[in-house]
């Protein structure tokens, strides 16, 4: 399982609705970095403990089990 550390937190715009939506920034241990809305966060995650998400930087194509990675603060 890889690791995101989490970067900060920043508001986007919604093409559809307009409306504010709450973005969560991390760092992937292999370079890249991506976003979250942090709404699916709270729905899906235990506060508790660090999420764990399906890894958007696997490239499986589908064909394999999936890959995650847990999401940290540091």
């Amino acid at each position: 399982m890889n690791n995101a550390k989490f970067v900060k937190e920043i508001t986007v715009i919604d093409p559809d609705s307009k409306g504010e939506v709450q973005m969560e920034i991390y760092k992937h241990e292999n370079g890249g970095m991506f976003a979250v809305d942090s709404s699916y966060l709270e729905q899906c995650c235990d506060e508790d403990s660090y999420p764990i998400i399906p890894d958007v930087f696997t490239a499986n194509g589908g064909l394999e089990e999936a890959e995650f990675v847990m999401l940290t603060n540091s």
